[in-house]
């Protein structure tokens, strides 16, 4: 009986780690839970703060406006309106307002020594447009065709004529000038335009 059996605690092969490497990896998977969930936590809060302070800033915003248009009254703002309007027919007015200056200045400095004009006669046409009928002398032919060409070459003068050719008691060359003026040349508004263009 005592050789048959042997009866002995002492274990034979090595004792292994009930702990392994799936052991660890739940370890691991579990940190990296946490840490989502720690950040979603971080990520709502920052949204429902942004959201208030949003709501918040707008709600000044609505105050500010509700303060300002306040400001503004009915009376302010029809005083404005009423401003604005005058504004605006004064400038019709002075668009349409016509300039005869420019045209004595012109003449003044275009016509020649040996001519002389007499009288003249103004008449206000449609759209501004200004004619112009003056009475001229001049020492010979030479002189009435040579200021006929200096007044074709101004552009604002249009449909120039020179008419009624005679020669005066004293023996100079006498004869009638008309023509039209262009609207831009007698247009006190466009003369205002250029000044202001001038100034800046």
């Amino acid at each position: 009986m005592d050789g048959k059996f042997q009866t002995s605690f002492i274990p034979k092969k090595p004792v292994i780690s009930s702990v392994g490497a799936g052991g660890s990896g739940r370890s691991l998977f579990m940190v990296i839970s946490i840490f989502i969930f720690f950040v979603s936590l971080i990520l709502t809060g920052a949204v429902f703060g942004g959201k208030k302070y949003l709501s918040s800033q707008l709600e000044k915003d609505k105050a500010t406006f509700v303060k300002t248009q306040e400001a503004f009254d009915t009376l302010t703002i029809d005083t404005l309106v009423k401003l604005d309007k005058r504004i605006e027919s004064a400038k019709k007015i002075l668009k349409g307002h016509v300039a005869i200056l420019p045209v004595f200045d012109y003449l003044e400095s275009k016509t020649l020594k040996n001519v002389r004009f007499k009288n003249m006669k103004l008449s206000f046409l449609e759209d501004n447009a200004v004619e112009i009928t003056m009475k001229g002398e001049a020492r010979n032919f030479s002189a009435v065709a040579l200021q006929s060409d200096v007044f074709a070459e101004n552009k604002n003068f249009i449909n120039s004529m020179i008419s009624d050719i005679d020669l005066s008691p004293a023996g100079n060359v006498i004869f009638n000038f008309k023509t039209q003026i262009d609207p831009s040349m007698v247009s006190y508004g466009s003369k205002l335009t250029e000044a202001s263009g001038k100034n800046n």
